[in-house]
């Protein structure tokens, strides 16, 4: 699934941190063409009734940028029947509701199989995740200055270590071990390996590392499938620096004391950067995809992968 170039998109919440976007329009769902069924999101005050008719008693009162679930609209009607948490409340006005698009990850193609199958890690397949996660421990140890973003194999890897400028040596960058981006050149990464001297390798093998874990002054995610919001792809590292710190200065405020979110992204043989926020769990990351509707914002979903 590939996102916009530029940086179009913002995430201003993640969790709880919902009140700082400002009311948008009305959008009816009918009028664009919207299913009247699935997650949506108050675009103003409403009040909920008990049945689909304005004559009906109130139930209770929403406030504007509240994430519902419809559950249809009754024929010869202008109210839906929403739900909280999958339990039905009532009905609001269908002009009172934007959906929100949330797409499910999509997974990446499957890295070419090596040409010796006698290997055991020939035959191992890319996770369909578009990054990774990876230990504080393991991530602190390839900290590099010069690094423009990092990778974690995703199998084991065949790299040459220029020991001296006149001798080489290969060697196995095992599954697991974190390395920083110091150079990219067609379909080959120029690495800094902990304990090693410069190292060449092919991008097949690698995913980006979007994050480490645990974050500092955030809570653990659990277990079960990880997730990020991505905000914008570019073409070098640098762009994506640049498009964290006017993210960070903007409406993501609360992101600014963690580390950039920017990592290495492998397509065709070639090599791009993505800027995003997370890690988020299934029911997170569905809250900032309502922040982002309710900004009017697409929201581009990518999974992670824990190591």
């Amino acid at each position: 699934m590939r996102g916009r170039i530029g940086f179009g998109a913002w995430v201003t919440a993640a969790l709880l941190a919902l009140g700082s976007i400002g009311p948008v329009s009305a959008q009816s769902p009918v009028a664009i063409g919207a299913p009247l069924e699935g997650p949506v999101v108050l675009n103003r005050d409403v009040e909920v009734r008990v049945g689909p008719s304005q004559d009906a008693r109130i139930i209770r009162t929403l406030p504007n940028g509240k994430a519902l679930n419809a559950l249809g609209t009754p024929r010869g009607t202008t109210w839906t029947q929403v739900a909280i948490g999958g339990q039905p409340i009532g009905y609001v006005p269908v002009d009172s509701l934007d959906p929100v698009y949330v797409p499910r990850p999509m997974p990446i193609p499957n890295a070419a199989p090596g040409k010796d199958k006698d290997k055991p890690d020939a035959a191992a397949e890319r996770p369909n995740a578009a990054g990774a996660v990876v230990p504080r421990a393991a991530f602190d140890a390839a900290r590099h200055d010069q690094a423009q973003g990092y990778v974690v194999a995703f199998r084991n890897v065949g790299a040459t270590e220029q020991v001296d400028p006149k001798k080489r040596r290969s060697f196995t960058i095992r599954r697991g071990q974190v390395a920083a981006v110091l150079g990219v050149s067609g379909n080959r990464l120029t690495l800094g390996v902990p304990g090693r001297a410069t190292v060449t390798a092919g991008i097949e093998g690698f995913i980006g590392v979007v994050t480490a874990y645990p974050l500092p002054g955030v809570p653990p995610v659990g277990t079960g499938p990880l997730y990020a919001s991505r905000l914008g792809e570019f073409v070098s590292h640098a762009e994506g620096l640049r498009a964290w710190t006017e993210f960070t200065g903007g409406p993501g405020a609360q992101y600014r004391d963690r580390p950039p979110m920017v990592w290495p992204v492998f397509h065709g043989g070639k090599v791009g950067y993505e800027m995003g926020v997370g890690p988020f769990t299934r029911s997170q990351i569905d809250t900032a995809c309502a922040t982002l509707a309710q900004g009017g914002r697409d929201c581009h979903i990518v999974e992670l992968q824990a190591y």
